[in-house]
């Protein structure tokens, strides 16, 4: 009885820690579904929209690092809580500032929104990491494959009080009131067993020092960076490729729409891949995928591969983000909320910053070549993959060990 009320427990912890991945991702989703209509009523040029939107990726980015320290200090639970319902309520002040006409609030506002969004990725992902943990095989893909789930949902709210000629600030209020709900719900059931402490292997190497879990941490926020760089790209290039190669603007759509299917797809996929193949394989074949998928739809020069090459974009990428934070969480799990802060701070900057870096190159080269930049940083994810090897074994090839170690409990 004991070890089924723990199975039924743990899932629906589960459960509540993907109804929080689903909160933001609906959040985010509903706002960005809303921008045609905060543009006009603000009477925002294209330009100085593009400037405003900053204020989002720079609250979080700005608050991430401090994010973790918080997440460590009073509990990833708890604070995965008290996000989840402050960001359901600052979607509705960001619906404020279109209201009123007023620019300043509204960008106040979204750094806000930002800042908060930071404090709920880094906190559920942290509980997220400790479930996986406890249930000796990988959910950290699944979890975030409901994030990619709940972005199609909240652009179908946003589209449906948009075609209902709605505005704005009552499609915040009723997905916020439906989100208010959901946080409440699910974080009744967010329970995580404690943090096992790490047990060295008799014989076995000694375990990292700070130093060296620093170091790690540090190259796999750059690998992380250079998953979000390629992302960004395809969010804000692929539909301009597109048009560059003749497309119309219909068929420069499917492109982003491509790149987002195929990385949901990824993700719910991803558990399954991660426990057949580990961590470091995972990685090492969704960089080459992602980068040589690009590259090759790139070369190709046509309409139909460039679209095939950001769906395999997205394909590979949506393995790489959910294994690195997976490999912090195991590398420290006293500080998982710290060290997945310090990766998500800079692969945020990656994707703050990625898009802006395309287009300077893409002014020297063209935007094909531009576009390869980010290939070739997915084939180095691939090259520097083993970074994320346990660090706990003692002898054979670490990362078999560790997948027989997690099919061996799946089995009993």
């Amino acid at each position: 009885m004991t070890a089924r009320a723990d199975v039924s427990s743990l899932g629906r912890a589960r459960v509540a820690v993907l109804a929080h991945f689903f909160v933001l991702g609906v959040a985010f989703a509903t706002w960005a579904a809303r921008l045609p209509a905060i543009k006009a009523a603000l009477h925002l040029s294209d330009s100085r929209l593009g400037f405003t939107l900053f204020a989002v990726p720079a609250g979080s980015v700005v608050t991430l690092a401090a994010s973790g320290r918080i997440t460590d200090r009073f509990g990833a639970v708890r604070v995965m809580r008290i996000a989840a319902l402050c960001l359901a309520v600052s979607l509705v002040t960001v619906g404020v500032g279109p209201q009123v006409h007023s620019l300043p609030l509204w960008i106040a506002t979204l750094v806000c929104f930002g800042a908060l969004a930071g404090l709920l990725d880094v906190s559920m992902n942290a509980c997220g990491a400790r479930l996986e943990v406890a249930y000796g095989r990988p959910i950290m893909s699944s979890l975030h494959a409901g994030y990619s789930i709940a972005g199609l949902v909240g652009a179908g709210i946003g589209g449906v009080f948009a075609a209902l000629a709605i505005g704005p600030l009552p499609t915040f209020a009723v997905a916020a009131a439906a989100l208010t709900v959901l946080a409440l719900v699910a974080g009744r059931h967010a329970v995580l067993p404690p943090v096992t402490p790490r047990e060295d292997k008799p014989g076995g190497p000694p375990p990292p020092s700070a130093r060296q879990i620093a170091v790690v941490i540090w190259i796999l926020g750059l690998l992380a960076l250079c998953g979000q760089l390629g992302e960004g790209s395809a969010g804000d290039w692929s539909a301009v490729y597109l048009r560059d190669l003749g497309s119309s603007p219909g068929v420069a759509a499917i492109g982003l729409a491509a790149f987002s299917v195929t990385m949901a797809a990824g993700r719910v996929a991803g558990d399954r891949l991660a426990l057949r193949l580990g961590s470091v394989r995972l990685v090492r074949y969704s960089g080459l995928l992602a980068g040589l998928g690009l590259a090759a739809g790139l070369l190709i020069r046509s309409p139909v591969a460039a679209i095939a090459g950001f769906a395999l974009l997205g394909a590979g990428l949506a393995g790489i983000f959910p294994q690195i934070v997976s490999s912090a969480a195991r590398l420290d799990p006293d500080h998982a909320g710290r060290n997945i802060g310090r990766i998500a701070a800079v692969a945020y900057t990656g994707l703050l910053t990625g898009p802006v870096a395309i287009g300077a190159v893409a002014a020297g080269v063209g935007l094909r070549g531009a576009l390869l930049v980010p290939a070739a940083l997915a084939v180095l994810v691939a090259a520097l993959a083993g970074v994320m090897r346990p660090h706990d074994s003692v002898s054979g090839d670490p990362e078999e060990e560790h997948i027989e170690s997690v099919r061996d409990g799946c089995q009993r």
